[in-house]
């Protein structure tokens, strides 16, 4: 009997494991398709903006709009490259990277998303002088990412937090939202590919977020908020420190 409830225990890991491994191969697929089919509508928005700036030179205000459509569309751009690198298999190409402007720049872009919920969101860097080796726009879209889910969880007039916190080592960016919360059972899924709790979710944004910090040497944490939180849910990524070279 033991024999037996041991191998039925194999079988289900290997199951897994395989399935795991058909959703990894099915997210790469899907980031080329992805890439793909994005090169063409990415192409036609920015040749039209680029026309736009060239006639709305003589006006400040709009060709400040017409160059945040460019800017915008090559991080687009930059994203989906850097996701079927990965997907791919290849290594991101690293830089060093302040974490406090990594943070300030993931607030930034979804600032306007959560003030559209009435959400407000808080940044605490308790040590701006930490650096961290990355690809900035990708580890940029991991943070706003999870910020984008914290902020969909979060009830009108609550708060969400980004923090960066770097002692030694590593650097943690940790972002906690005051919803419902998540349970164990959910969290232990929640980096799988296609696994969502969203009713228009695609399950892919933890995935992609989950590989990324693989990428550049981190862990990810998903749980609930702490020990004195009633509601919410705490997300982290720690990554390795990389101090800056010293100045010859």
């Amino acid at each position: 009997l033991s024999r037996e409830l041991a191998l039925r225990a194999a079988e289900r890991l290997r199951d897994d494991t395989l399935m795991r491994a058909d959703k990894a191969a099915t997210l790469g697929a899907l980031a080329t398709g992805v890439a793909h089919e994005v090169s063409t509508p990415l192409g036609i928005i920015v040749g039209r903006a680029e026309q736009l700036a060239a006639r709305l030179a003589h006006d400040e205000r709009d060709h400040r709009a017409a160059s945040a459509i460019l800017e915008q569309a090559e991080r687009i751009r930059a994203v989906v490259q850097g996701i079927l690198a990965l997907a791919r298999g290849e290594a991101p190409s690293m830089v060093r990277v302040s974490a406090d402007s990594l943070a300030a720049n993931a607030a930034d872009l979804v600032a306007h998303r959560l003030a559209s919920r009435e959400v407000r969101l808080r940044v605490e860097v308790q040590r701006p002088a930490a650096t961290i080796a990355c690809d900035p726009r990708l580890f940029e879209h991991a943070l706003v990412n999870l910020l984008l889910n914290a902020g969909d969880a979060a009830p009108p007039r609550s708060t969400v937090e980004l923090r960066v916190v770097a002692r030694d080592e590593p650097v943690l960016f940790v972002v906690e939202d005051e919803g419902p919360g998540i349970a164990p059972e959910l969290a232990v899924r929640a980096t799988e590919p296609f696994f969502t709790t969203k009713p228009a979710g695609t399950g892919l944004g933890l995935a992609i977020v989950s590989e990324i910090v693989k990428h550049h040497r981190g862990h990810l944490h998903l749980g609930p908020r702490g020990p004195g939180a009633r509601r919410g849910t705490r997300v982290s990524i720690d990554v390795p420190q990389s101090p800056a070279e010293p100045h010859a």
